[in-house]
């Protein structure tokens, strides 16, 4: 199967984004096309153009930030700029800003080929303008790819109030386009993110990883200060942990790399804006990624909860590949992807009843071992390419009915 991905080509923090797209290498033949995949004379040229110099492709697949950085779309996330400031780049913003939108409209009139659109945003944000996106993309035969209906819910008004970012758009639309929306979750691990070692040489009982921004994550800090207050030893060492991307630019501007001192100096004044394009720098990324992933190495009990999405996110499964007990939050889909109280995992229903945990180290040992053993048999991102694999067989034979998730396994109807 050939498949291509167009994309900006560009880096995160979290590694879900690249690893995802090289996952396709598993069971695919796979080309690249966007902004820091091919030089600039090729995107003016178009994708008309690329597409009559290759081999025929079974599938096009559109990336979320290719289109935001089009500059067109009525979005929260639509800047070249913006992305650039929190990503790193192999590309000039330029091109993007310059090219994507020209490349999307080619992309829409494309016929003859199945089109894909895959969206790696958090679905509890999706905005009106983003809907009107994903209007268009389904009128112009496009199916739309990203997260499973059973790791959503239903927001009440009073939560959309509180927490103005939520929304209930993408539950929503996705109910009612089952037959052209494939639910394949990015919730997954990469080879290298797999760690073994025994519980008695684990140097901390507790850790609660990432950012503690009580308006997003209202419960980490508060399970943080009631480990604390049992006495146990518990992961502290993360200078990042607390920073947002305005405090970086402020304080640490050795992180981010500008065009120019100018640049440099405005990003100073301004912080984050969107004309300034700056972004972190290499080693920055990689330094967050090792201090992240080095508090669930060295712990034996790691606390995570879904914010204020109230879903699944990805330190629930880094959590059980470091070879640490998870204990999480109840959150929508923790069945349907396979997290069973008891056996590979701890689910709490009240982050207060963290305390009557861990007190019986050589029985949570082998829930750490089910943890990962789950991860390694059903969550693996060459998992996910063979699931796409299989969907795209399926809509080219015109029997795709939709996606669903049982005990970790994806399925289709």
């Amino acid at each position: 199967m050939r498949v291509l991905v167009v994309d900006i080509n560009f880096d995160y923090k979290n590694p879900i984004y690249r690893q995802f797209y090289n996952s396709f290498c598993y069971c695919m033949e796979v080309d690249y096309f966007g902004p820091g995949y091919v030089t600039r004379e090729v995107l003016e040229q178009g994708i008309y153009n690329f597409l009559e110099k290759h081999d025929k492709y079974d599938a096009i697949l559109m990336g979320t930030y290719f289109v935001c950085s089009t500059g067109e779309k009525e979005t929260v996330f639509s800047d070249a700029y913006k992305i650039h400031r929190n990503v790193i780049p192999y590309y000039y913003v330029n091109d993007a800003y310059q090219c994507c939108e020209k490349i999307y409209q080619e992309l829409l009139t494309i016929k003859g080929v199945l089109k894909i659109y895959i969206c790696y945003r958090d679905w509890f944000i999706l905005d009106i303008g983003e809907c009107k996106l994903w209007q268009e993309l389904l009128e112009h035969d496009f199916y739309i790819m990203g997260d499973p209906i059973e790791q959503m819910q239903k927001f009440t008004n009073s939560a959309i109030h509180k927490h103005k970012v939520l929304t209930n758009y993408a539950y929503s639309m996705i109910k009612g386009i089952t037959e052209r929306y494939i639910p394949i979750s990015f919730l997954a691990i990469g080879s290298n993110e797999i760690f073994v070692r025994s519980f008695s040489e684990r140097k901390f009982d507790w850790c609660v990883p990432g950012n503690r921004s009580e308006y997003f994550y209202p419960e980490r800090s508060k399970a943080y200060e009631l480990i604390k207050g049992q006495h146990k030893s518990v992961w502290s060492d993360d200078p990042y942990q607390n920073l947002t991307v305005h405090t970086i630019e402020k304080n640490h501007m050795e992180w981010y790399q500008f065009r120019n001192t100018f640049e440099r100096m405005l990003s100073w004044i301004w912080g984050k804006n969107l004309n300034i394009a700056s972004h972190p720098k290499v080693q920055y990324i990689a330094a967050c990624r090792e201090q992240y992933l080095e508090s669930m190495r060295e712990t034996k009990y790691v606390y995570a909860e879904g914010g204020v999405g109230n879903c699944l996110v990805r330190k629930y499964f880094e959590t059980c590949a470091c070879g640490a007990v998870l204990v999480a939050k109840r959150v929508p889909g923790m069945k349907e992807m396979g997290f069973i109280n008891g056996k590979n995992c701890f689910i709490l229903d009240r982050y207060e009843n963290i305390t009557t945990i861990g007190n019986h180290d050589s029985d949570c040992e082998k829930i750490a071992r089910e943890g990962q053993k789950l991860i390694l048999d059903k969550h693996m991102f060459y998992h996910r390419a063979i699931a796409l694999h299989k969907t795209i067989e399926f809509i080219i034979r015109g029997a795709y009915k939709g996606g669903y998730w049982e005990c970790g396994d994806y399925l289709l109807k």
